[in-house]
């Protein structure tokens, strides 16, 4: 398969695994390749009253090689989606990808959100670079764990 959908499903797995092996309840918004409008992603999250939103992707740059790592990004600070960023991103440094660090992003399932949301952009999946990591279920293993990681430390002070 092209690079552009071979891992966020394989991402997605692993992490709700590592989730629910801790007792927590994870709802998928997709759990194969078909739409889901970007409108409804917030609006699953807040009816099954979710207590946090985290949107999985990997990121691509207008050209090959030209951008590398991993960003946190939030929306709203003051409904704890900054604080949460800060927490997952925090687990986050012992990847072999450039942490980027948490930063502010306009996108609509963040924006929409009502209660605290992410969306974390896991490498660039045209980077030589990072797809030489991305691509080992080694690296996706380990990002869920840094996702569990960070949700826990973010829910033992909120």
């Amino acid at each position: 398969p092209p690079r552009s959908t071979l891992f966020p499903y394989t991402t997605l797995f692993r992490s709700r695994a590592t989730l629910e092996q801790y007792g927590v309840n994870v709802v998928m918004t997709r759990t194969s390749d078909h739409i889901v409008y970007l409108d409804n992603i917030p609006k699953i999250a807040q009816a099954n009253h979710a207590d946090a939103s985290i949107s999985f992707h990997f990121d691509s740059a207008p050209s090959a090689n030209s951008a590398n790592g991993l960003t946190a990004y939030y929306y709203h600070e003051n409904n704890g989606s900054l604080d949460l960023a800060t927490a997952v991103n925090d687990q986050m440094n012992s990847l072999p990808v450039t942490n980027r660090g948490v930063e502010f992003g306009d996108f609509l399932v963040i924006r929409k959100n009502t209660l605290p949301a992410i969306l974390l952009e896991n490498g660039y999946i045209n980077s030589d670079h990072d797809f030489k990591y991305i691509q080992k279920a080694s690296y996706r293993e380990e990002l869920a764990t840094d996702v569990r990681l960070g949700l826990e430390q973010y829910f033992k002070t909120h």
